[in-house]
């Protein structure tokens, strides 16, 4: 919970230097300064940390390619590359390319002093091999760099909706609520829910790629309905039956002119030709009939939404209202409107070479990974949580949108958040795919990291838990800079939601991650719900997760093991190329959901 001061990455990177020839193996990518990992665990201790194409025990490889143990007085942490690092060694055109229009889950937290292998050059320096090659692809890769310059050339249009926008305010209301998670009830809820549409659905998505959930829309949306639709395009889901961009063909061809549906004003988006949203579209609201509404965590793809009838293979943990106001939605059809009418002006019908171009990037990556995602559909859930329906409930609801300002000129989001853990009497329990570290440099970002630190602090019972596909990489990231949480972090495999419980009263189901950008920047929606009743629902989730599927980011007792990774005392990985056929390496997931 305080900041990380004691890193000390400058003396770590002199080891390193003054021994490259023991860190120049097969197979090492890059060498950096950071924190040891063991069993998907921070250690505590501080380690040179080794980047290898793939790992493999020490019988696998002959004595010269083993990496050493430690290093001077620091550890040798062997860590196996991500696609995207693999992707860098080889192609850093095309790496960069995916990082420009990849998902925002998966970018990756800077390293200054990484320095790529075998040359022990800075990774970023102008010398270094990674970016001469770079530089040289702007010859042999025209249509790269092509999409490269679109990106940083598209231009910008403000985001500012009319004055007479209605309120983003607290309202108390008596209206019936249905809270659900995935994978438990998610899916089946929202087919129920679309089943009942009388006249007209408006939505805002991010992702829209599962194949029931296209098939509930075109049966459901029969006769005289009407679908209005802003959906972002990101990089393809794993668990996809087809891509955004066939669900748009399809509901075109299946509604006609019933359908309208931008593509959104996104700087990654190549259907629209200006961006609003810096990095995602990353709403997930459903506006039935102009009275009630659908919000959530989650995405219409299968792995956030799971028909558990034909499951996929990976299903994540999502929270979900459905909210029968009025009020409520016609405030979020408002926004909803206003982000139609903006991204319908801007659309481009073919964008032809860029669009090529970021498809053959997001293809490379694809081969790198290793091993590739399991084929087999989900195991059946023990004791799925059944959705609840509140009746005539008395409650307080605010609804939550970024980048949206409070009359004041404060961001909304930010403001209601950070009332909420200031205000916050007796305990925080938050659960979120990720949480980006802060930079040590002050700001909102660290402001908000820090109110959950001062709660800490204050004794308060806080427990947050992160998604181990994508939070580790940050909570690493958090000893060495910023405001360190990660002693109230675990982490789960499978985690997408973005949802919080104060006090055993208040609920927050929302689409915003813990980033910059996510709390700040992008197009994202929520609602705080002062119920204890609800509360108590998503708490109990929360707590069941809290006790039999999340683990501490931070080990209790550092271990005495001297190698990363999935090292034993009696054996350690290092580098060489070929399958891993570690546990570790077996178990890591390789989805991109956000």
């Amino acid at each position: 919970m305080a900041t990380s001061a004691s890193f000390a990455p400058k003396s770590i990177d002199q080891t390193v230097l003054k021994n490259l020839p023991k860190l120049r193996k097969p197979g090492v990518l890059t060498v950096r300064p950071g924190y040891e990992i063991t069993g998907n665990q921070l250690t505590g201790r501080q380690a040179v940390v080794a980047t290898v194409h793939t790992k493999k025990s020490k019988a696998d490889l002959a004595a010269k390619d083993v990496l050493p143990d430690k290093i001077g007085k620091y550890p040798v942490d062997v860590r196996e590359a991500t696609a995207q690092q693999r992707l860098r060694a080889y192609d850093p055109a095309a790496a960069a390319l995916n990082v420009a229009y990849g998902r925002p889950e998966n970018r990756e937290p800077v390293w200054p002093n990484e320095r790529e292998m075998p040359s022990g050059k800075l990774l970023n320096a102008k010398t270094s091999h990674t970016q001469k090659a770079f530089q040289r692809s702007i010859n042999t890769q025209p249509a790269t760099h092509l999409a490269l310059a679109a990106h940083q050339q598209k231009k910008q249009i403000s985001y500012a909706p009319p004055q007479s926008a209605p309120p983003l305010s607290r309202v108390e209301v008596n209206t019936t609520i249905i809270a659900q998670v995935s994978p438990d009830a998610g899916y089946a809820t929202l087919s129920n829910f679309l089943a009942g549409t009388q006249d007209s659905l408006v939505i805002g998505m991010y992702d829209f790629t599962s194949g029931p959930l296209l098939r509930d829309f075109l049966a459901d949306l029969k006769g005289n309905k009407k679908l209005q639709m802003v959906l972002d395009n990101p990089s393809p889901n794993p668990t996809r039956d087809q891509t955004d961009w066939a669900t748009v063909e399809e509901l075109n061809a299946g509604l006609g002119n019933r359908a309208n549906i931008a593509r959104a004003l996104v700087r990654s988006d190549a259907f629209a030709d200006k961006w609003m949203f810096p990095y995602a579209y990353h709403i997930k609201v459903i506006v039935r009939d102009g009275d009630t509404f659908w919000l959530s965590s989650g995405n219409l793809n299968n792995s956030n939404q799971p028909d558990l009838s034909s499951p996929p293979h990976t299903e994540d943990r999502d929270w979900h209202v459905i909210i029968a106001n009025k009020g409520l939605a016609q405030t979020f059809t408002y926004y909803l409107n206003y982000d139609y009418t903006s991204a319908a002006a801007c659309q481009t019908p073919n964008p032809g070479a860029v669009e090529k171009a970021i498809e053959d990037a997001r293809a490379k990556k694809a081969s790198q990974y290793n091993p590739p995602p399991p084929a087999q559909p989900a195991a059946p859930l023990k004791a799925p949580v059944a959705a609840k329906t509140f009746k005539n409930i008395d409650v307080a609801i605010t609804p939550l949108l970024t980048p949206d300002n409070l009359p004041n000129g404060q961001r909304q989001y930010l403001t209601n958040i950070m009332n909420l853990i200031n205000g916050a009497q007796t305990s925080i329990y938050i659960q979120l795919q990720y949480i980006e570290s802060s930079t040590g440099s002050g700001g909102f970002y660290e402001d908000l990291l820090q109110a959950i630190a001062n709660k800490i602090s204050e004794g308060k019972d806080v427990k947050l838990i992160e998604s181990l596909d994508f939070g580790l990489k940050w909570a690493e990231k958090m000893k060495t800079v910023g405001v360190d949480l990660t002693a109230n972090i675990s982490l789960q495999h499978n985690v997408h939601n973005k949802g919080f419980v104060i006090d055993s009263k208040i609920t927050v189901v929302s689409s915003q991650n813990f980033s910059p950008a996510g709390v700040h920047d992008n197009r994202d929606a929520g609602v705080i719900i002062e119920s204890p009743a609800i509360a108590q629902y998503f708490k109990d989730v929360f707590l069941s997760d809290w006790k039999n599927q999340a683990k501490p980011a931070v080990a209790v007792i550092a271990t005495k093991s001297t190698q990363g990774g999935s090292k034993t005392k009696k054996g350690k990985s290092t580098p060489a190329k070929g399958k891993a056929k570690t546990k570790a390496a077996t178990a890591r997931k390789t989805r991109e959901n956000t």
